[in-house]
């Protein structure tokens, strides 16, 4: 087989009919992978509605003594958080200490410092 011509035309041959051949497997491929079935899902939930928060403003010193005292207010805040961690993490409230309780500083607007896909992600959490 000396023949230039002839080693170029069994080379060409070979390199189309192996193309042929993976057209033919990847034309196979939707068909050997629709015997597996993908996981149906139902009904998904809605997106949860995003809530502005706002700072309260500042308490005005002609309010009623009704309301707590800072410092009972503030055991009161470390409690329910103490207890949402430990329900939410299933430890016992007893492995943890929270420390500091302080509002984070936001960016202008909206109370969030989060961008709008960070918050959507932080409200749909379970």
């Amino acid at each position: 087989m000396t023949n230039p011509w002839m080693i170029m035309v069994v080379g060409v041959s070979t390199v189309f009919s192996a193309l042929i051949l993976m057209i033919l497997f990847l034309l196979g491929f939707p068909k050997f992978f629709a015997v597996l079935k993908r996981k149906e899902h139902g009904n998904l939930a809605p997106l949860p509605q995003i809530v502005e928060v706002t700072k309260k403003p500042a308490p005005a010193a002609s309010q009623p003594a009704t309301e707590p005292s800072s410092a009972a207010q503030d055991e009161s805040l470390i409690a329910v958080l103490t207890a949402a961690i430990a329900a939410a993490s299933g430890a016992s409230a007893g492995s943890f200490a929270i420390t500091n309780v302080r509002q984070a500083q936001s960016e202008a607007g909206g109370g969030f410092n989060t961008p709008v896909w960070g918050r959507v992600e932080r409200l749909s959490r379970k």
